[in-house]
């Protein structure tokens, strides 16, 4: 009975970013949706999830204007994930993102010691076979090479190199795998 209505949930998903976005999503039939997904698409922007999504929910991907998300083959995110792009974020196959994990690839520009409405934004691109634990934060202009492993809690603001596990705030290269 699960496998019917995970199989209900992805056709109802696919069918209404379909309806909600003509020709600026491109997405798998069948994918793993066991809980909310919200998927906002501002004007010009695009989404390709690749084959077979897996999540747990809520997860909320936001694309401003212009921007892209790409996600690769059979990712995984957990609980409360939120991916939002000014510009591009890509994640490779294969990667899985524990709860509370939060992608952007921009930040607000300060001027006169206010925020403006202004964003200052580098694409994230994150290689195949990447792992993040609980509350990670990944913010702009990062790459993380294939096979890296991102610790629990970690603030990434630099790049982080293939097959190496970094932590902290900010995080740092704890060891190589």
């Amino acid at each position: 009975m699960e496998k019917i209505v995970l199989l209900i949930r992805s056709l109802l998903w696919y069918l209404g970013c379909h309806i909600r976005y003509p020709g600026r999503v491109q997405i798998p039939v069948l994918n793993s949706i066991r809980e909310k997904l919200r998927v906002v698409l501002f004007r010009g922007a695009t989404l390709h999830i690749q084959e077979f999504l897996m999540t747990d929910g809520p997860l909320y991907l936001k694309c401003t204007e212009g921007a892209s998300i790409t996600i690769g083959k059979r990712c995984f995110f957990n609980h409360n994930c939120s991916i939002t792009a000014a510009e591009r974020i890509e994640i490779g196959d294969h990667c899985y993102f524990a709860n509370n994990l939060v992608i952007v690839d921009h930040d607000h520009q300060v001027k006169d010691h206010r925020i403006t409405g202004d964003l200052v934004s580098a694409p994230v691109v994150i290689g195949k076979n990447v792992w993040c634990g609980a509350n990670v934060t990944i913010l702009k202009g990062v790459h993380i090479g294939d096979g890296a492993i991102i610790a629990a809690g970690a603030v990434v603001t630099k790049d982080v190199e293939a097959h190496t596990v970094y932590g902290g705030v900010p995080a740092k290269r704890i060891k190589t795998l």
